[in-house]
């Protein structure tokens, strides 16, 4: 008991940390859900929902996920969602959305948001779990944090990679927003079979070879040397230590960031 906490505020995360626990805050992964009324939003609020992306891979009422071939941005209806999440206190995500609509949901936001997992199109230009850096920059400019995903098909284009492959992700993303805009989303999925994962309709057979995903890796953490589970951030942290950053950079990087931008926007 009490090794798990279900947070809904900065306050509670700390608590959790400092009590040893492992700490819970609920987010999804597409506005879908509010349909044509904004008060599911506030009610989803008031149930503990903290963050939500604006979209996932397709587009939707809000703006363009990343999968479409087409980025038309946020939406008329996206810059309301944008508008209301900050009134709540909610974080606005772009994790998955197309560069221009990540630059319009920035443009509309009132508080800091954030883009959690994702990378760099600058390594991985086929990739559309990527952001441009410009997309990159729009989210630092709202004071919020751009994480890099772990998926090594959008680290290095391949199923494999290493946590010097992630440090090079990471230390390219500091190197285009600073240090104090760049965290950690590793995106990993410890339990869901690949099956599972790929009968959702938003991960057809054409879209899973898309983000170069052959199938004979999975879950993906089993594609890495050194990150194969969550264990492996003490690697990360050793690896950013081998880069020469400072304790006070690496623990913004680990989470710091991130915390910050809750802080700021949920309180």
């Amino acid at each position: 008991a009490g090794k798990v906490r279900f947070c809904t505020s900065a306050a509670e995360l700390e608590a959790a940390y400092s009590a040893g626990a492992v700490a819970l805050t609920a987010d999804v992964q597409n506005s879908n859900f509010i349909g044509p009324d904004f008060d599911r939003l506030e009610t989803a609020y008031w149930l503990g929902l903290r963050r939500v992306q604006v979209t996932y891979n397709d587009a939707n009422a809000a703006g363009h996920g990343c999968m479409e071939d087409f980025d038309g941005g946020l939406t008329k209806w996206g810059q309301r969602l944008v508008g209301a999440m900050n009134d709540l206190g909610m974080i606005v995500d772009t994790g998955h959305c197309k560069p221009q609509t990540v630059i319009d949901a920035a443009k509309a936001s009132r508080k800091p948001m954030t883009c959690s997992h994702a990378g760099l199109s600058s390594i991985c230009p086929a990739n559309p779990r990527t952001q441009t850096d410009e997309a990159i920059k729009a989210v630092a400019k709202t004071g919020g944090v751009f994480g890099l995903v772990a998926a090594p098909s959008a680290v290095n284009n391949t199923d494999w990679c290493t946590v010097a492959d992630l440090v090079n992700n990471i230390d390219a993303a500091v190197k285009v927003v600073g240090e104090d805009h760049v965290g950690f989303g590793s995106d990993f999925v410890m339990s869901a079979s690949l099956e599972e994962i790929l009968r959702a309709p938003e991960w057809s057979a054409d879209r899973a070879a898309a983000v170069n995903t052959s199938g004979a890796v999975w879950p993906f953490s089993d594609g890495h040397a050194g990150f194969e589970n969550n264990g492996g951030y003490r690697n990360l942290t050793r690896g950013l230590v081998a880069k020469g950053y400072s304790d006070e950079t690496i623990r913004k990087i680990m989470g710091g960031n991130f915390l910050r931008v809750f802080k700021e926007v949920v309180g």
